[in-house]
């Protein structure tokens, strides 16, 4: 063989041997792994086959039709066919067959993939988990004016409660229709309202553009009924600091911390402040009212009895200057503390029910900052799990915005699993059957489920159509139906107000 017919076997046999080595990583990974490859993975092994035998059949053809001699070189085979072509036709049959192999390959491995809900590893790898058919079954068009920021919202049985600046509206979770509203006055705006409800009652608060938020209501959620009203004066209340516990109205006005029957509004307690002190946060439940206090560059949190108001036990917090905190659980005791001071305090800090400190987590670290409601950490309004001693939130580390979600225990602080959101993570809820529930801006919303104790995703909740899009604030409850409400507390460019996924 001359010197210029070998050059192209000497290629061909190298892309042959390029082949055989990309299949055979592909196989052999597939073997590791416990499962053959597919899907794409299928496809390609397949097609790196197929150039693995078209370019041996060439070759080979080659080297039975290039003359070792000066000789003349037959225009035909003994057949009448010419070899080049004889080796094109052979070629093409082997394309063909392997190029449906690798199709019917790749669609059963697909079926096989979307059919497959276990055998899944700890979130920390970030699986792609398969997403289920949904759609967006209502939508209410934006109501508030551009960047107006909403105060909160509840979900009440099939009812799902927003507070927007131009007040407090209730929709139905199965269609979206208004159950009812409560407007805010002429010249006024809801500026607060309780974190959840209790016994069927919320309260909210609305002000003056301004001025004080001075105005305090109880809401009967069934029907939107106020139960009753008050006007509260000087400084007036503290907007994240209404609570409902206990058939108890527990909020923060003008250097009181006050409690009302949730039912009439009828006085029960009050703690009146030391001179020189302020509440920070204020939460409760049936039995624990929590309350942060600051005075001068200390602070404390002190436990009080929700019914009676009597005074359970007090604990110095670790804060030498101002600091903003809120309560993240009352429930076990978790509180979010962030001292101005650089080197100060910043953390989500754990109580025992004696006010014993059990654990303190950092809001900045190796997973980078982790978000936490109110004005403690990087400012987010996000809703926090507390689960089976486990704190979940979502954390960012090189994004502007939450990359993953992460689980630390509430018993040593130390990290207990991380899901790696593959877009943007937007917010967290509670899910059916104790799961977390992931609200994600994956190119439109979507919802994935995560198992509370391994971060293992399961279900997701992804619409065909996407048109409905999120807002830089979006909030995330759940339906008793199945349905995932979204709220839009904030509207930028025209987004829905309020729409389900299911």
């Amino acid at each position: 063989m001359t010197r210029e017919r070998s050059a192209p076997v000497t290629a061909a046999v190298l892309l042959s041997g390029a082949a055989f080595g990309a299949a055979a990583v592909f196989l052999g990974a597939g073997a590791v792994a416990g499962s053959w490859p597919r899907g794409w993975a299928a496809l390609v092994c397949a097609l790196v086959l197929v150039a693995l035998g078209v370019t041996g059949l060439v070759a080979g053809r080659r080297n039975r039709t290039t003359p070792q001699d000066t000789g003349p070189v037959p225009a035909k085979s003994d057949t009448g066919t010419a070899p080049g072509r004889s080796s094109a036709l052979v070629a093409g049959g082997v394309w063909l067959l392997a190029l449906a192999a690798a199709g019917t390959w790749g669609v059963m491995a697909t079926d096989d993939d979307e059919d497959r809900t276990s055998d899944r590893p700890p979130a920390t790898a970030s699986p792609s988990p398969a997403a289920a058919k949904a759609s967006v079954v209502w939508s209410v068009p934006a109501a508030a004016a551009q960047q107006d920021e909403g105060v909160g919202a509840w979900a009440v049985g099939d009812t799902v409660a927003q507070g927007r600046i131009d007040g407090l509206f209730a929709y139905g979770s199965a269609d979206g229709a208004v159950r009812w509203s409560i407007p805010a006055p002429t010249r006024e705006a809801l500026c607060g309202m309780s974190q959840d409800t209790e016994q069927g009652v919320g309260l909210v608060a609305h002000g003056r553009h301004e001025k004080p938020c001075s105005t305090l209501l109880a809401v009967r959620t069934s029907d939107g009924k106020v139960l009753w009203r008050t006007t509260v004066s000087g400084e007036g209340l503290l907007t994240r600091g209404l609570a409902v516990g206990g058939g108890t109205a527990v909020t923060s006005e003008d250097g009181v911390v006050r409690a009302r029957s949730s039912e009439t509004g009828v006085p029960r307690w009050q703690r009146v402040l030391v001179p020189g002190c302020a509440v920070r946060a204020v939460d409760a439940d049936a039995t624990r009212t929590l309350v942060v206090e600051q005075c001068g560059k200390s602070a404390r949190l002190v436990a009080l009895d929700t019914r009676t108001g009597a005074q359970r036990w007090l604990r110095e917090l670790p804060v030498e200057s101002h600091a903003e905190a809120t309560v993240v659980s009352v429930s076990p005791v978790v509180l979010g503390v962030h001292e101005d001071h650089k080197r100060g305090t910043r953390a989500f800090l754990g109580f025992d029910d004696h006010g014993t400190p059990t654990v303190t987590i950092p809001l900045s670290g190796p997973e980078g900052q982790l978000s936490a409601p109110g004005n403690v950490g990087d400012g987010r309004t996000s809703r926090i799990v507390v689960r089976d001693g486990l704190l979940v939130t979502l954390a960012e580390r090189d994004r502007l915005v939450p990359s993953k979600v992460v689980a630390y225990s509430l018993k040593d602080g130390r990290k207990a699993w991380e899901y790696g959101s593959e877009q943007q993570a937007a917010a967290l809820g509670a899910g059916p059957d104790g799961q977390v529930a992931l609200l994600e801006d994956h190119a439109g919303p979507r919802v994935v489920l995560l198992d509370p104790a391994t971060g293992t995703p399961g279900r997701v909740i992804e619409p065909e159509h996407r048109n409905d899009r999120l807002s830089i604030h979006p909030d995330l409850v759940a339906a008793p139906d199945g349905r995932y409400v979204v709220l839009n507390h904030i509207v930028m460019h025209g987004e829905p107000s309020v729409f389900a996924l299911r």
